[in-house]
């Protein structure tokens, strides 16, 4: 059984930098100014299957101006010589981006998602990478597969970084929330990833979508690490330029799906978009029981809709406490991240819809990533201490050794907003 111990609120002792902004100036993200000034660009990487062996990478051009694609990559820097790599394919998936434009006169470009799996990675290692389309050559990237064992590692995690016409300035919040990460990839090399629990933008489409994935290339390091994606799919999320964005070859399911994360960790991404019994009900029981049936290891689950929520209706989460929590309890499911109602919380260990230190489940979230905040309901039992609530941009840097997890909520300037351990 896992226990939970709130620690004291403190601050980082390194002050939040900001980095600039790297694209080239348009008149606004997502428009044809921007396609003019950058067609090569939204350079990128995500796991979600086996990510100490495979990886999906993914950037965009505008308009069919390249006759030709190919990703270089390598175990050591080959400074951009495309020669020196040892790996090279030009087996590229393309494909337009679907476009709903608002009118003929403010149309955005036909831009093209290009991404290829690679396959055959070595674990806990860093791959060194170019993009190539036409003329156009990126500089050296590089990001850093799993590992396969049980070594300490640590997680992002955060969701809604959406904006919206309503929301000019959440522009700039979610720039900053995205330097954060870079900040925090670069003082914690072992982040294995961003999880990240959904509503990217205010619709799935594209003019929404490349203006979050040009914000999104501030999460990239000094230095060129790419920190990759593991998604969930919200409410937000329904329209098929988020398949195209997170493309992956031969996906064979409705976006539920685990991600052995280590050795000893895995973690499960839900689809709150679609029905919480059936089929994902099933896999849910079915996947909880084999990682249950090995080798301890810790146990974690994300999605958007929260089961216990602190902004919206109570009743809004009555299908996945019906549905999920049932299963989380029966198979003691370590941690619960969720999002949706854009606000910081993290809940009391609730077991049968009851505050449990013995057998309870945390859930925490709700939803900081960029996204205006709301105010939340302190009056819930679950949210009272040792639980809490409150709002503010954040990311949870989430960290697991073989005795504990530990969980820190960021807010901007460095602030530490809450802090957790759950024992085994």
């Amino acid at each position: 059984m896992t226990s939970i111990r709130p620690l004291s609120i403190t601050f980082l002792s390194i002050l939040f930098l900001l980095r600039s902004f790297a694209t080239a100036e348009a008149e606004e993200l997502g428009t044809v100014a921007e396609a003019m000034a950058r067609p090569f660009m939204h350079h990128r990487v995500m796991f979600m299957h086996e990510p100490s062996t495979k990886a999906a990478v993914a950037w965009t051009t505008a308009d069919e101006l390249f006759d030709s694609h190919g990703v270089y990559w390598d175990t050591a820097s080959r400074g951009g010589d495309l020669e020196k790599y040892a790996f090279k394919t030009n087996a590229i998936h393309s494909q337009p981006y679907t476009l709903i434009p608002k009118d003929k006169e403010n149309k955005v470009p036909n831009n093209i998602g290009h991404s290829v799996l690679l396959e055959d990675l070595k674990p806990a290692t860093t791959y060194y990478l170019v993009f190539v389309s036409g003329k156009y050559k990126s500089r050296e990237f590089h990001f850093v597969t799993a590992p396969d064992d049980d070594r300490p590692f640590q997680l992002l995690f955060g969701g809604d970084s959406r904006r919206g016409p309503q929301w000019p300035e959440v522009h700039e919040d979610r720039r900053q929330v995205n330097q954060l990460m870079a900040g925090l990839l670069e003082e914690h090399p072992g982040i294995i990833a961003l999880a990240h629990g959904a509503d990217y933008c205010a619709k799935a489409e594209w003019t929404f979508m490349t203006d979050w994935l040009s914000d999104h290339e501030l999460t990239t390091t000094k230095d060129g690490r790419l920190l990759p994606i593991i998604p969930a799919r919200g409410n937000h999320d329904r329209g098929i330029t988020f398949e195209e964005m997170f493309y992956w070859p031969k996906r064979e399911h409705n976006y539920y799906y685990a991600t052995d994360l280590t050795k000893g960790a895995v973690l499960l991404t839900l689809n709150t978009e679609i029905s919480h019994a059936g089929d994902q009900r099933d896999w849910i029981a079915k996947t909880l029981k084999e990682y249950r049936s090995g080798e301890p290891r810790w146990v974690i689950a994300q999605y958007h809709v929260p089961a216990y929520g602190s902004v919206k209706e109570y009743a809004q989460g009555e299908s996945q406490r019906q549905h999920w929590v049932p299963l989380f309890e029966e198979f003691q499911v370590d941690l619960v991240m969720e999002a949706d109602h854009h606000s910081l919380k993290r809940t009391v260990p609730i077991y049968q819809d009851k505050e449990n230190a013995e057998k309870g489940i945390v859930y925490i979230g709700d939803g900081g990533l960029g996204v205006p905040q709301r105010d939340p309901d302190t009056t819930r039992w679950y949210l009272q201490a040792p639980g809490m609530t409150s709002n503010g941009h954040h990311v949870h840097l989430i960290e697991f050794t073989d005795e504990m997890i530990k969980g820190t909520a960021i807010g901007l300037e460095r602030k530490i907003l809450d802090q957790f351990e759950i024992a085994r």
